[in-house]
């Protein structure tokens, strides 16, 4: 229906003036970021962090914000280097964060709003990865990853490390993290409070959850106790092996929660003390959604959201008079925010066309207004402010110029694959006109667990820029159509999937003029594999790209990570149980002898997560066997370019590849 009337609507004259600037790559450089909403203590005042790239130093720089929620008014506060994860302290007087030091490990700061410079609190000799305020704000907890002992003389050459469940190019050792303490001095005349003393509160082989595993610290209001989840390692292919344990500070001594040994997550004390909210794999099965469970302090509790809400809970926070919490989770191409009350009521939160993103902790007032970082189809992210009457606000507006550029619209398109109901996002060309026919671009969502959104997307505009439908489909596996959906994908990783991207597409070209001579599909990570896959089986294709793909399933075990990823997802081990002829099956290179599509490959030499020597052996099955193909790569250790220049220096690739192969003489 949303098509037929968008499409009545051109036919009325709704197509408008061509020469309005269209979203560029470069355009890209002049996003803000926004992070971190926090409300402070008394509902007044709203600190955030905002984001600019620094394209002489290719980077992001980031700044702390202080808003006025009633006039909007905002303040910086002074600081020498980029922020993240700001705090306020439990009585408003002071915000803590992390910054680098000039040794470029992350540390706390501590500062009084508005007039102050910030004061170093730690010195971890290999930083900070997060804190906690205690309670009485004469204290915070912080998780910091042990120091690995200097070697000296010849020992210097002696690094070989046991190679276990890491990533084959992660040199050891793998040091733990664990929990400090680090307590405050009183304040000074000038304000200042610096560090008076720190102190180790856990220690041992074992890990507190950090790094890519990394999860909440929670302490109780009393102060006395702090929730946090246990690895056996700092490994993320063990992480998987993550329990909530309660640490008696006083004693030193952690007490697990549940009795469980797996998948317990994101601990968080309710403000009234008396339950401790986490998260945990539906019925143990990590194919399933995320449930948050609430537990009395002792024992697993019972299960919250399993029968109110159908949804993968991927973040929550508590309400601060603890009667409920906020819950995000995707819906049907949309990002959506619920109300859970303790009694399982569940009341979704309406916010217009705002997709919320996340990152709720401390971002809900006492009167239950909400802040969060949104964005809406043809607006990048900014800060929204949700008041208590449920009138959404727009507390920042530095991407409007984005936002006036010339932008393709964005509606969800709906479509039936057998028993799943399933939809996906279509974007059309910015200068879309009825009658002619336009090529279609399929841009697949990495995961599986997440979901394309009517969130703005930056790379969808940048094609439809060029003049192309762009179809970002939802397929089993995608979080937005319920548990059922989200665990279809259990030993089914590129089939299932697959059949449900082919009934996107014949949804797309049902419902819009494309033409189907000039079909590319592409995708990055879980896309990047499902583009392989669907190049292999299929040869309606223009083209493809194929980025930071998982081409081999049994290199992607062997090498990677995660690889308790694809024990979970596949039959067990490849290695086990006569399971290899599984993972050979779902392979894409398994059946690199057909594909005739001409297809860009690209990815990065040190990603750990998809290792490259998957797209080197499906480089050369390609190559060698007369295929038209291209193969980029970028010397970086991320799993997508994290720097600003690297990553439209990706899109540069990707859609000139396309436009290669859709253009029209």
């Amino acid at each position: 229906m949303l098509l037929r009337v968008f499409l009545a609507f051109l036919l009325l004259g709704g197509a408008s003036n061509a020469a309005e600037l269209r979203l560029q790559p470069d355009d890209v450089y002049r996003i803000a970021g926004f992070s971190s909403p926090r409300i402070s203590p008394d509902g007044t005042t709203l600190l955030f962090t905002r984001s600019r790239v620094d394209l002489e130093h290719d980077r992001r720089d980031s700044q702390l914000v202080l808003a006025d929620i009633r006039s909007r008014e905002q303040h910086v506060l002074k600081t020498d280097r980029s922020v993240r994860d700001p705090a306020w302290s439990p009585d408003g007087s002071h915000i803590a964060f992390l910054a680098d030091d000039a040794s470029g490990h992350a540390q706390i700061w501590i500062a009084v709003p508005r007039d102050a410079t910030p004061v170093q609190l730690t010195r971890a000799s290999e930083g900070v990865q997060q804190f906690a305020w205690r309670p009485d704000g004469k204290a915070l907890a912080y998780v910091a990853t042990d120091p690995t002992p200097r070697r000296t003389g010849i020992a210097r050459w002696q690094d070989a490390f046991e190679v276990t469940d890491n990533a084959y190019l992660d040199a050891g050792p793998f040091p733990p993290a664990h929990l400090w303490l680090v307590t405050l001095c009183e304040p000074s005349a000038s304000a200042e409070r610096a560090a008076c003393g720190q102190m180790r509160l856990t220690g041992g082989s074992w890990s507190v959850a950090s790094g890519d595993a990394l999860s909440t610290i929670s302490w109780s209001p009393s102060g006395k106790t702090i929730a946090y989840v246990r690895t056996p390692n700092a490994l993320l292919g063990d992480a998987d092996r993550s329990v909530v344990e309660l640490l008696d500070v006083a004693t030193r001594k952690s007490t697990p929660l549940s009795g469980r040994t797996r998948y317990e997550f994101n601990p968080r004390y309710a403000p009234d003390g008396m339950e401790i909210a986490y998260t945990y794999a539906r019925a143990g099965d990590p194919m399933n959604e995320a449930d948050i469970y609430l537990s009395p302090g002792h024992g697993a509790g019972f299960d919250l959201t399993h029968i109110a809400l159908d949804a993968n809970a991927t973040d929550y926070a508590w309400y601060p008079d603890a009667r409920a919490l906020v819950v995000l989770a995707h819906a049907g191409a949309r990002s959506v925010l619920w109300r859970v009350a303790r009694n399982g009521r569940v009341t979704r939160l309406a916010t217009g066309e705002v997709n919320p993103l996340g990152d709720l902790d401390a971002s809900i007032a006492r009167d239950g207004a909400i802040a969060f970082v949104g964005t809406v189809p043809h607006h990048p992210a900014e800060i929204y402010y949700r008041a208590p009457s449920g009138k959404i606000v727009r507390m920042t507006d530095d991407n409007s110029a984005i936002a006036a550029k010339r932008l393709g619209t964005v509606v969800t398109l709906p479509w039936r694959n057998g028993r799943y109901a399933e939809d996906g996002v279509l974007t059309y060309p910015a200068d879309f006109s009825p009658g002619k026919r336009y090529p279609l671009v399929l841009l697949i969502h990495g995961g599986p667990t997440s979901a394309s959104t009517t969130g703005f997307d930056e790379l969808a505009q940048l094609m439809s820029a060029r003049g192309w439908f762009v179809l970002r489909p939802n397929y089993r596996g995608s979080d937005d159509f319920g548990n059922a959906y989200e665990h279809a994908i259990a030993n089914d990783p590129v089939r299932g999937p697959g059949r449900d991207i082919l009934a996107g597409v014949a949804a797309a070209e049902h419902a819009a003029p494309v033409d189907r001579s000039r079909i590319c599909v592409s995708g990055w990570s879980y896309g990047g594999m499902l583009t392989s896959w669907l190049i292999t089986q299929d040869r309606r294709w223009a083209c493809a790209v194929s980025g930071a793909a998982v081409d081999d399933l049994v290199y992607d075990y062997s090498l990677a990570d995660d690889i308790s990823a694809d024990r979970e997802s596949m039959p067990g081990s490849p290695f086990t149980d006569d399971t290899l002829a599984a993972y050979r099956a779902d392979s894409p290179l398994t059946y690199y002898r057909n594909v005739k599509t001409p297809t860009l490959i690209l990815s990065d030499m040190y990603d750990v997560r998809v290792p490259a020597a998957q797209s080197y052996a499906f480089y050369h099955a390609l190559h060698d066997n007369g295929v038209a193909v291209k193969f980029y790569e970028w010397p970086v250790h991320a799993h997508f370019p994290s720097d600003p220049v690297r990553t439209v220096d990706v899109y540069r690739y990707w859609i000139d590849w396309i436009a290669s192969h859709v253009t029209i003489p």
